[in-house]
């Protein structure tokens, strides 16, 4: 049996062709550690899947039958990865071996965490947010009335234990799997490594910022090919991270903070479309129509998790670490 990598790359494609090509050139066919580089598929029409295995035979291509979206396509990679590390990677961001060396050696050092993810700055040098607080319901009220926008968050300069990081560069620890199970299925975009590191700090671990390195991530490549769709699944998906933590009650709370900011911005938008300049009117009112379903939230809120389970042996120190075990393997 061939001797599993020390990383796993997972990348999950959707018609962003050219953006792959140009990532795996950089990845292959040199790899400067012990890897394999899974390409998920989330049945473009763009001849991904043709071309990577035209050009890079050393990658491994998974097409699907359909595109179930972000964590689905994830899943199918965690589920053939066999590496001690997995790394999530946007086809919009780069990444080169140096930094990715730099990223695995921090990770390293610090076992007691189980999600890694480094700064990340845009294609001009600027800083992009890559680390978020937990996501409460308190919190909606401000952003629907614009108050959120009078404090920046503060970009952390060290390492930092935080609640969540960006899913462009998603550093994960492969022993954590059988703890808490992969991406929730039913997240078709956002939210879905939201509430991956909330089930990880729930089972005690750690989900850890590093300042260095850092990525350069485009952003939204694949999202604007769909506006109206990622537009919509944005909101279904913060009510669904909610019903899932916080309930159906407080989940009814955030959806009408979401729909007080859709009014607001649509008045807006209805006031830019009166004078003739460009709006998003049909975006905004499509949404309010969706939130304001009859029984939305309460089906959401019954809507079963889809988060495959995984099996390993206890190999790993964080393993021993969360189920209480020595260095032995005994109970402590």
């Amino acid at each position: 049996m061939a001797t599993a990598p020390v990383l796993s790359i997972v990348v999950v494609n959707w018609n962003t062709r050219e953006l792959l090509l140009t990532l795996l050139t950089r990845l292959l066919p040199d790899p400067k550690v012990a890897c394999e580089i899974l390409v998920v598929d989330n049945q473009s029409s763009d001849d991904s899947v043709a071309r990577v295995r035209q050009q890079f035979p050393d990658a491994v291509i998974l097409p699907q039958p359909r595109n179930g979206g972000f964590a689905y396509g994830v899943n199918r990679g965690l589920e053939r990865a066999r590496g001690r590390w997995i790394l999530l990677l946007n086809t919009d961001a780069e990444a080169s071996w140096t930094d990715l060396r730099a990223l695995l050696a921090a990770a390293e050092r610090q076992p007691d965490a189980a999600v890694f993810g480094p700064r990340i700055q845009d294609e001009h040098g600027r800083t992009q947010r890559s680390t978020w607080p937990r996501h409460l319901p308190r919190h909606y009220l401000p952003q629907a009335l614009f108050l959120d926008r009078l404090a920046k968050a503060a970009v952390p300069t060290s390492a930092t234990d935080v609640d969540c990081v960006s899913g462009c560069v998603f550093l994960i620890r492969s022993s954590v799997l059988p703890l808490v199970g992969g991406f929730d299925e039913r997240f078709f975009m956002y939210y879905e490594e939201a509430d991956f590191c909330e089930r990880v700090r729930r089972a005690g671990l750690a989900v850890r910022w590093l300042p260095e390195p850092s990525f350069v991530h485009t952003g939204g490549i694949s999202a604007g090919q769909a506006a109206t769709k990622t537009f919509l699944a944005f909101r279904e998906s913060c009510l669904l991270y909610h019903a899932a933590w916080h309930g159906r009650l407080l989940t009814e709370w955030v959806r009408l903070c979401l729909l007080l900011g859709i009014a607001l911005r649509l008045a807006g938008w209805c006031a830019a479309a009166a004078l003739g300049r460009p709006h998003r009117c049909k975006l905004y009112w499509t949404a309010a129509l969706a939130l304001l379903r009859p029984g939305y939230v309460g089906e959401l809120c019954h809507r079963p998790r889809q988060v495959p389970r995984f099996t390993a042996p206890l190999t790993d120190p964080i393993d021993r670490i969360a189920r209480g075990l020595d260095s032995h393997g005994r109970c402590r």
